[in-house]
């Protein structure tokens, strides 16, 4: 009795295992499909890591020539406006000689009243209307006055209209600052993918400066009080791009 209870007992077993040896049997296409799977990824993930090692790599250079791109704009207005400051000196300096002369007038249009009395008792009245008509000094002083202001006004809206270095500036500012950001982000997923370091990229490099500010929201326009606000947003380094903002990027 016990030895048919053994038999019965085998019997179940070798069920079992003709049961696990199906279940394995369905289960190989399946675990040779995930190893076809991940044969086919690794390339596909040595493409992508060896493509964001190059972006990386790259993005360095692109910084670089925007910070040129910004000292040469910056290197030019600074030029532009010492001429313009020049040109204002000069005017100034002329209205000024005019305003002097025009005070004068005064006391030389005191000795032609002396000299017109003088000229009419003598009976020279066509001598004196003939010089009154061709004395056009104190009218061409006030229109040369006049054409000076308005060459003042467009000197000055040159220099209104040069805040456009300094809005282009704070933008390119905020684009490296991005800039950076995306390649740090991209050099930690090149660790995550490859424990090797990035070739021809020194953090040490490639930091941006704490200090720089920017107003990434900066747009040109006439309005004085409106560069004012831009240079206070500038001063007390507002509007920088949050790390936060950074992240969404790859998230």
């Amino acid at each position: 009795m016990k030895q048919i209870s053994n038999m019965s007992d085998l019997f179940n077993r070798l069920n079992d295992l003709k049961f696990a040896f199906k279940y394995g049997q369905e289960l190989i296409p399946m675990i040779q499909s995930i190893i076809d799977f991940v044969k086919e990824t690794v390339p596909l993930l040595e493409d992508i890591n060896s493509s964001i090692a190059d972006s990386t790599n790259k993005i360095p250079r692109v910084r670089d020539q925007i910070n040129n791109i910004s000292d040469s704009t910056e290197l030019a207005t600074t030029e532009i406006l010492d001429i313009v400051d020049s040109i204002s000196n000069d005017i100034s300096n002329v209205e000024e000689k005019i305003k002097a002369s025009k005070e004068s007038e005064s006391e030389r249009q005191k000795h032609w009243n002396e000299i017109k009395e003088i000229l009419n008792k003598s009976g020279h009245t066509q001598l004196i209307d003939s010089y009154e008509s061709s004395d056009q000094n104190s009218i061409l002083s006030s229109e040369i006055l006049n054409t000076l202001g308005g060459i003042k006004q467009k000197v000055y809206n040159i220099t209104l209209s040069l805040q456009v270095q300094d809005i282009t500036s704070q933008q390119l500012a905020s684009v490296n600052h991005l800039i950076e950001a995306v390649r740090a982000k991209l050099s930690s997923l090149i660790l995550l993918l490859d424990d090797k370091e990035i070739s021809n990229v020194e953090s040490a490099n490639s930091e941006v400066c704490e200090s720089t500010t920017f107003d990434p929201n900066a747009s040109y326009s006439k309005s004085p009080e409106r560069q004012e606000l831009v240079d206070d947003l500038v001063k007390n380094n507002l509007d920088k791009t949050s790390q936060e903002e950074i992240d969404k990027l790859f998230s």
